[in-house]
Protein backbone atom coordinates (compact mmCIF):
# COMPACT_ATOMS: atom_id res chain seq x y z
CA UNK A 1 0.00 0.00 0.00
CA UNK A 2 1.69 3.03 -0.74
CA UNK A 3 0.33 5.85 1.30
CA UNK A 4 2.25 9.22 -0.12
CA UNK A 5 -0.81 9.45 -2.52
CA UNK A 6 -4.50 9.33 -2.04
CA UNK A 7 -6.90 9.16 -5.67
CA UNK A 8 -10.37 10.69 -5.37
CA UNK A 9 -12.94 8.12 -7.07
CA UNK A 10 -15.75 10.55 -8.16
CA UNK A 11 -18.51 8.66 -9.51
CA UNK A 12 -17.31 5.26 -7.83
CA UNK A 13 -20.29 3.66 -7.66
CA UNK A 14 -20.40 3.41 -11.45
CA UNK A 15 -19.51 0.99 -14.22
CA UNK A 16 -16.63 2.73 -15.09
CA UNK A 17 -15.79 3.58 -11.05
CA UNK A 18 -16.12 0.31 -9.58
CA UNK A 19 -13.82 -1.12 -12.27
CA UNK A 20 -11.22 1.58 -10.91
CA UNK A 21 -11.84 0.97 -7.63
CA UNK A 22 -10.92 -2.58 -7.92
CA UNK A 23 -7.96 -1.94 -9.60
CA UNK A 24 -6.54 0.47 -6.94
CA UNK A 25 -7.97 -0.23 -3.62
CA UNK A 26 -5.47 -2.40 -2.88
CA UNK A 27 -2.48 -0.34 -4.03
CA UNK A 28 -3.39 3.36 -2.67
CA UNK A 29 -5.70 4.80 -0.30
CA UNK A 30 -8.69 5.42 -1.73
CA UNK A 31 -11.55 8.30 -1.29
CA UNK A 32 -14.51 7.44 -3.00
CA UNK A 33 -17.68 9.86 -4.12
CA UNK A 34 -20.81 10.12 -5.10
CA UNK A 35 -24.46 11.81 -4.99
CA UNK A 36 -26.33 9.44 -2.69
CA UNK A 37 -24.90 8.19 0.61
CA UNK A 38 -23.27 4.65 1.08
CA UNK A 39 -23.47 3.99 5.03
CA UNK A 40 -23.04 0.22 4.44
CA UNK A 41 -19.76 0.97 2.83
CA UNK A 42 -18.25 2.78 6.03
CA UNK A 43 -16.41 -0.28 7.64
CA UNK A 44 -15.69 -1.93 3.94
CA UNK A 45 -12.10 -1.27 3.31
CA UNK A 46 -9.73 -0.15 5.62
CA UNK A 47 -8.15 1.96 3.42
CA UNK A 48 -11.06 3.19 1.47
CA UNK A 49 -13.51 6.23 2.86
CA UNK A 50 -16.68 7.33 1.43
CA UNK A 51 -18.23 10.86 0.96
CA UNK A 52 -21.62 12.17 -0.14
CA UNK A 53 -20.84 14.81 -3.04
CA UNK A 54 -22.79 16.87 -5.62
CA UNK A 55 -21.18 17.43 -8.34
CA UNK A 56 -23.27 20.53 -9.00
CA UNK A 57 -21.88 21.60 -5.86
CA UNK A 58 -18.42 23.55 -6.33
CA UNK A 59 -17.47 23.92 -2.39
CA UNK A 60 -18.83 20.40 -1.99
CA UNK A 61 -16.00 19.37 -4.94
CA UNK A 62 -13.82 21.48 -3.47
CA UNK A 63 -14.15 19.42 -0.21
CA UNK A 64 -13.92 15.86 -1.79
CA UNK A 65 -10.74 17.30 -3.79
CA UNK A 66 -8.85 18.63 -0.67
CA UNK A 67 -5.72 16.34 0.27
CA UNK A 68 -6.49 14.00 -2.86
CA UNK A 69 -3.24 13.46 -5.01
CA UNK A 70 -5.27 12.69 -8.07
CA UNK A 71 -9.39 13.49 -9.03
CA UNK A 72 -10.51 10.56 -11.61
CA UNK A 73 -13.66 11.69 -12.74
CA UNK A 74 -15.80 8.54 -13.25
CA UNK A 75 -19.29 9.77 -13.34
CA UNK A 76 -21.23 11.59 -16.28
CA UNK A 77 -23.05 12.82 -18.62
CA UNK A 78 -19.78 14.48 -19.24
CA UNK A 79 -21.48 17.45 -21.39
CA UNK A 80 -23.30 18.28 -17.91
CA UNK A 81 -20.81 18.23 -15.36
CA UNK A 82 -18.44 20.02 -18.09
CA UNK A 83 -15.21 21.17 -16.14
CA UNK A 84 -16.85 20.85 -12.62
CA UNK A 85 -14.66 18.40 -11.56
CA UNK A 86 -11.69 19.05 -13.58
CA UNK A 87 -11.63 22.85 -12.05
CA UNK A 88 -12.11 21.50 -8.23
CA UNK A 89 -9.19 19.36 -8.33
CA UNK A 90 -6.88 22.00 -10.06
CA UNK A 91 -8.22 24.93 -7.41
CA UNK A 92 -7.29 22.21 -4.80
CA UNK A 93 -3.89 21.19 -6.13
CA UNK A 94 -4.55 17.80 -7.09
CA UNK A 95 -3.94 16.08 -10.63
CA UNK A 96 -6.99 15.36 -12.70
CA UNK A 97 -8.15 12.18 -14.70
CA UNK A 98 -11.06 11.77 -16.65
CA UNK A 99 -12.92 8.77 -18.67
CA UNK A 100 -14.20 11.36 -21.27
CA UNK A 101 -13.00 14.92 -21.25
CA UNK A 102 -11.80 14.66 -24.66
CA UNK A 103 -12.10 18.25 -26.68
CA UNK A 104 -14.39 20.09 -24.30
CA UNK A 105 -12.07 20.41 -21.25
CA UNK A 106 -9.07 20.18 -23.46
CA UNK A 107 -10.20 23.57 -25.03
CA UNK A 108 -11.54 25.00 -21.72
CA UNK A 109 -8.17 24.29 -20.25
CA UNK A 110 -5.65 25.79 -23.17
CA UNK A 111 -6.80 29.28 -22.43
CA UNK A 112 -5.93 28.38 -18.83
CA UNK A 113 -2.23 28.20 -16.82
CA UNK A 114 -1.50 24.66 -16.36
CA UNK A 115 -0.75 24.03 -12.99
CA UNK A 116 -1.30 20.31 -13.22
CA UNK A 117 -1.40 17.06 -14.59
CA UNK A 118 -4.47 16.45 -16.65
CA UNK A 119 -5.22 13.05 -18.78
CA UNK A 120 -8.00 13.15 -20.61
CA UNK A 121 -9.89 10.37 -22.90
CA UNK A 122 -8.91 7.68 -20.29
CA UNK A 123 -12.08 5.41 -21.33
CA UNK A 124 -12.36 2.55 -24.00
CA UNK A 125 -13.77 5.25 -26.76
CA UNK A 126 -11.76 7.89 -26.53
CA UNK A 127 -9.49 5.58 -25.21
CA UNK A 128 -8.76 2.64 -26.10
CA UNK A 129 -9.75 3.72 -29.65
CA UNK A 130 -6.71 5.52 -30.11
CA UNK A 131 -4.49 2.69 -28.12
CA UNK A 132 -5.14 -0.01 -29.73
CA UNK A 133 -3.90 1.61 -33.61
CA UNK A 134 -0.53 2.54 -31.54
CA UNK A 135 0.04 -1.23 -31.11
CA UNK A 136 -1.05 -1.89 -34.39
CA UNK A 137 1.34 0.53 -36.10
CA UNK A 138 4.68 -0.69 -33.77
CA UNK A 139 5.21 -2.81 -36.15
CA UNK A 140 4.86 -4.72 -39.53
CA UNK A 141 4.93 -1.55 -41.18
CA UNK A 142 7.23 0.92 -43.26
CA UNK A 143 4.29 3.33 -44.56
CA UNK A 144 0.35 3.42 -43.46
CA UNK A 145 -1.26 4.82 -45.75
CA UNK A 146 -5.12 4.54 -44.01
CA UNK A 147 -6.50 3.63 -41.22
CA UNK A 148 -10.18 2.25 -40.38
CA UNK A 149 -11.73 1.67 -37.39
CA UNK A 150 -15.22 0.00 -36.13
CA UNK A 151 -16.36 0.02 -32.43
CA UNK A 152 -19.58 -0.61 -30.94
CA UNK A 153 -21.64 -3.51 -29.37
CA UNK A 154 -24.77 -4.31 -27.71
CA UNK A 155 -24.75 -2.61 -24.27
CA UNK A 156 -27.72 -1.48 -22.21
CA UNK A 157 -27.63 2.53 -21.86
CA UNK A 158 -28.07 4.11 -18.79
CA UNK A 159 -28.96 7.35 -18.33
CA UNK A 160 -25.77 8.91 -18.40
CA UNK A 161 -24.44 7.17 -21.29
CA UNK A 162 -27.44 8.31 -23.77
CA UNK A 163 -27.37 11.69 -22.70
CA UNK A 164 -23.74 11.83 -23.61
CA UNK A 165 -24.08 10.24 -26.86
CA UNK A 166 -26.72 13.00 -27.21
CA UNK A 167 -24.92 15.66 -25.91
CA UNK A 168 -21.60 14.38 -27.97
CA UNK A 169 -23.38 14.76 -31.37
CA UNK A 170 -24.18 18.08 -30.82
CA UNK A 171 -21.33 19.37 -29.04
CA UNK A 172 -18.70 18.63 -31.74
CA UNK A 173 -17.36 15.23 -30.74
CA UNK A 174 -17.19 14.27 -33.49
CA UNK A 175 -18.30 14.68 -37.59
CA UNK A 176 -21.03 12.04 -38.68
CA UNK A 177 -20.88 10.95 -41.88
CA UNK A 178 -17.50 11.84 -42.49
CA UNK A 179 -13.81 11.07 -42.57
CA UNK A 180 -10.14 12.08 -42.87
CA UNK A 181 -8.07 13.02 -45.59
CA UNK A 182 -4.84 14.89 -46.10
CA UNK A 183 -5.41 17.43 -43.28
CA UNK A 184 -9.19 17.95 -44.04
CA UNK A 185 -12.31 16.16 -42.82
CA UNK A 186 -14.77 15.21 -45.98
CA UNK A 187 -18.56 15.07 -45.80
CA UNK A 188 -19.43 11.53 -47.61
CA UNK A 189 -23.20 11.01 -47.95
CA UNK A 190 -23.12 7.45 -47.86
CA UNK A 191 -25.90 5.94 -45.40
CA UNK A 192 -25.23 3.56 -42.29
CA UNK A 193 -23.85 0.46 -44.02
CA UNK A 194 -24.64 -3.38 -43.11
CA UNK A 195 -21.09 -5.08 -42.44
CA UNK A 196 -20.64 -8.42 -40.68
CA UNK A 197 -18.45 -8.96 -37.42
CA UNK A 198 -17.23 -11.70 -36.08
CA UNK A 199 -18.61 -12.43 -31.91
CA UNK A 200 -18.00 -15.39 -30.12
CA UNK A 201 -17.13 -17.40 -33.41
CA UNK A 202 -20.18 -16.14 -35.15
CA UNK A 203 -20.99 -13.82 -37.73
CA UNK A 204 -23.11 -11.21 -36.94
CA UNK A 205 -24.73 -8.76 -38.98
CA UNK A 206 -24.35 -4.94 -37.27
CA UNK A 207 -25.01 -1.07 -38.65
CA UNK A 208 -21.61 1.13 -39.07
CA UNK A 209 -22.27 4.82 -39.36
CA UNK A 210 -18.99 7.23 -40.37
CA UNK A 211 -18.14 9.29 -37.64
CA UNK A 212 -14.78 10.94 -37.61
CA UNK A 213 -13.78 12.05 -34.28
CA UNK A 214 -10.96 14.11 -33.11
CA UNK A 215 -8.95 11.60 -31.40
CA UNK A 216 -8.77 9.67 -34.77
CA UNK A 217 -7.74 12.73 -36.60
CA UNK A 218 -4.98 13.51 -33.46
CA UNK A 219 -3.97 9.31 -34.13
CA UNK A 220 -3.50 9.91 -37.88
CA UNK A 221 -1.51 13.21 -37.60
CA UNK A 222 0.88 11.46 -34.91
CA UNK A 223 1.35 8.52 -37.32
CA UNK A 224 1.44 10.33 -40.24
CA UNK A 225 -1.02 8.65 -41.89
CA UNK A 226 -3.24 10.51 -44.97
CA UNK A 227 -6.48 8.30 -44.72
CA UNK A 228 -8.30 7.70 -41.63
CA UNK A 229 -12.34 6.18 -41.23
CA UNK A 230 -13.87 5.64 -38.23
CA UNK A 231 -16.92 3.85 -37.64
CA UNK A 232 -19.47 3.74 -34.71
CA UNK A 233 -21.73 0.13 -35.41
CA UNK A 234 -25.10 -1.17 -33.59
CA UNK A 235 -26.19 -4.66 -34.00
CA UNK A 236 -29.83 -3.31 -34.02
CA UNK A 237 -30.96 -0.53 -36.65
CA UNK A 238 -33.97 0.67 -34.65
CA UNK A 239 -31.97 1.29 -31.59
CA UNK A 240 -29.42 3.41 -33.65
CA UNK A 241 -32.60 5.14 -35.47
CA UNK A 242 -34.19 6.04 -32.19
CA UNK A 243 -30.85 7.60 -30.98
CA UNK A 244 -30.52 9.61 -34.48
CA UNK A 245 -34.13 10.84 -33.69
CA UNK A 246 -33.63 11.82 -29.78
CA UNK A 247 -30.26 13.66 -31.25
CA UNK A 248 -32.30 15.90 -33.44
CA UNK A 249 -34.73 16.42 -30.77
CA UNK A 250 -32.37 17.70 -28.75
CA UNK A 251 -30.48 19.75 -31.24
CA UNK A 252 -34.08 21.60 -31.80
CA UNK A 253 -34.17 22.20 -28.29
CA UNK A 254 -31.23 21.78 -25.92
CA UNK A 255 -32.07 22.82 -22.18
CA UNK A 256 -31.47 20.74 -19.29
CA UNK A 257 -35.56 20.00 -18.94
CA UNK A 258 -35.35 19.04 -22.39
CA UNK A 259 -33.06 16.39 -21.94
CA UNK A 260 -33.85 14.95 -18.84
CA UNK A 261 -37.95 14.44 -20.54
CA UNK A 262 -36.05 12.94 -23.87
CA UNK A 263 -33.51 10.91 -22.26
CA UNK A 264 -36.36 9.40 -19.88
CA UNK A 265 -38.58 8.92 -23.20
CA UNK A 266 -35.38 7.18 -24.83
CA UNK A 267 -34.87 4.92 -22.09
CA UNK A 268 -38.40 3.86 -22.06
CA UNK A 269 -38.29 3.07 -25.82
CA UNK A 270 -35.58 1.32 -25.66
CA UNK A 271 -37.25 -1.32 -23.14
CA UNK A 272 -39.06 -3.04 -26.11
CA UNK A 273 -35.20 -3.91 -27.29
CA UNK A 274 -33.94 -5.84 -24.27
CA UNK A 275 -30.15 -6.59 -24.81
CA UNK A 276 -30.13 -10.83 -24.93
CA UNK A 277 -26.54 -11.12 -24.33
CA UNK A 278 -23.47 -8.17 -24.00
CA UNK A 279 -20.48 -7.61 -26.05
CA UNK A 280 -18.47 -4.75 -26.99
CA UNK A 281 -15.70 -5.45 -29.97
CA UNK A 282 -13.31 -2.65 -31.36
CA UNK A 283 -11.54 -3.67 -34.56
CA UNK A 284 -8.61 -1.61 -36.32
CA UNK A 285 -7.27 -1.86 -39.85
CA UNK A 286 -4.31 -0.77 -41.09
CA UNK A 287 -3.25 -0.42 -45.06
CA UNK A 288 0.25 0.38 -46.32
CA UNK A 289 3.97 -0.48 -47.30
CA UNK A 290 6.95 -3.08 -45.76
CA UNK A 291 9.20 -3.91 -47.08
CA UNK A 292 7.87 -2.07 -50.59
CA UNK A 293 4.94 -4.78 -50.16
CA UNK A 294 1.55 -4.00 -50.00
CA UNK A 295 0.50 -5.16 -46.61
CA UNK A 296 -2.87 -4.72 -44.32
CA UNK A 297 -3.09 -5.55 -40.63
CA UNK A 298 -5.96 -5.86 -38.65
CA UNK A 299 -6.61 -6.29 -34.93
CA UNK A 300 -10.30 -7.24 -33.50
CA UNK A 301 -11.16 -6.94 -29.15
CA UNK A 302 -13.84 -8.63 -27.67
CA UNK A 303 -15.29 -7.99 -24.43
CA UNK A 304 -18.15 -8.38 -22.23
CA UNK A 305 -18.66 -4.99 -21.84
CA UNK A 306 -16.56 -1.28 -22.38
CA UNK A 307 -17.02 0.09 -19.19
CA UNK A 308 -14.78 -2.39 -17.14
CA UNK A 309 -12.30 -1.74 -19.58
CA UNK A 310 -12.93 2.43 -19.31
CA UNK A 311 -11.77 1.77 -15.12
CA UNK A 312 -8.96 -0.01 -15.84
CA UNK A 313 -7.78 2.77 -18.58
CA UNK A 314 -8.70 4.96 -15.77
CA UNK A 315 -6.94 3.41 -12.91
CA UNK A 316 -3.82 3.22 -15.67
CA UNK A 317 -4.12 6.58 -15.84
CA UNK A 318 -3.92 7.69 -12.47
CA UNK A 319 -0.62 5.47 -12.46
CA UNK A 320 1.06 7.31 -14.96
CA UNK A 321 1.09 10.00 -13.02
CA UNK A 322 2.40 8.56 -10.04
CA UNK A 323 4.99 6.68 -11.71
CA UNK A 324 6.06 9.95 -13.11
CA UNK A 325 5.47 8.93 -17.07
CA UNK A 326 4.46 13.06 -17.36
CA UNK A 327 7.19 15.32 -16.07
CA UNK A 328 5.27 18.60 -16.94
CA UNK A 329 2.02 20.12 -16.06
CA UNK A 330 0.01 20.29 -18.83
CA UNK A 331 -3.17 18.44 -20.82
CA UNK A 332 -2.48 14.83 -22.17
CA UNK A 333 -4.63 12.45 -23.76
CA UNK A 334 -4.64 8.84 -22.42
CA UNK A 335 -3.63 7.56 -25.88
CA UNK A 336 -0.52 9.80 -26.06
CA UNK A 337 1.16 8.72 -22.45
CA UNK A 338 -0.02 4.61 -22.23
CA UNK A 339 1.98 2.30 -23.12
CA UNK A 340 0.15 0.54 -25.73
CA UNK A 341 1.57 -3.23 -25.18
CA UNK A 342 1.21 -2.60 -21.36
CA UNK A 343 -2.34 -1.83 -21.61
CA UNK A 344 -3.41 -5.07 -23.38
CA UNK A 345 -1.58 -6.96 -20.98
CA UNK A 346 -3.39 -5.55 -17.99
CA UNK A 347 -6.66 -5.60 -19.75
CA UNK A 348 -5.75 -9.60 -20.06
CA UNK A 349 -4.32 -10.08 -16.32
CA UNK A 350 -7.76 -8.32 -15.28
CA UNK A 351 -9.93 -10.37 -17.09
CA UNK A 352 -11.85 -7.32 -19.28
CA UNK A 353 -11.03 -8.88 -22.08
CA UNK A 354 -12.33 -12.22 -24.00
CA UNK A 355 -10.90 -12.25 -27.04
CA UNK A 356 -7.98 -10.55 -28.78
CA UNK A 357 -6.35 -11.21 -32.53
CA UNK A 358 -3.87 -9.68 -35.20
CA UNK A 359 -3.83 -11.04 -38.28
CA UNK A 360 -1.57 -9.63 -41.36
CA UNK A 361 -2.27 -10.06 -45.30
CA UNK A 362 0.02 -9.66 -47.72
CA UNK A 363 -0.40 -10.45 -51.37
CA UNK A 364 0.70 -14.11 -50.99
CA UNK A 365 0.32 -14.62 -47.00
CA UNK A 366 -2.15 -14.18 -44.22
CA UNK A 367 -0.87 -15.45 -41.17
CA UNK A 368 -2.65 -15.13 -37.38
CA UNK A 369 -0.44 -13.21 -34.91
CA UNK A 370 -1.93 -13.62 -31.94
CA UNK A 371 -4.88 -15.81 -30.72
CA UNK A 372 -7.01 -15.72 -28.53
CA UNK A 373 -6.29 -14.84 -24.57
Amino acid sequence: MNHQFKIGIIGYNGTVGQAAVRYLKDKYPLRCGSRSEHKEHSQSYKFMEYMQVDIYDQIALETFCTGCTIVLNCAGPSYSIIDRVAQAAKKTGAHYVDAFGADLLEKKFMQQESTNIMILSAGSFPGLSGILPCLLAQEGFDQIDNIIGYAGGEEAYSKGAAADIMLSSIYGFGTANAFYKDEKIVRDIAQTEKINVTINGEENAVYAQRYITNETIRLAKKLHIPEAHWHNIYPNKAVFSLLQQACILLAMKNTPEHLHQIVDDLMAKLTIFPVRQTWYTLVIEMIGKYQQQPIRRQAQLLCQNSFTISGIICALSVEAIIEGMIQESGIYWACDILNPSIVMRELHEQCAIEDFIITSHTENDVSLEEGIL
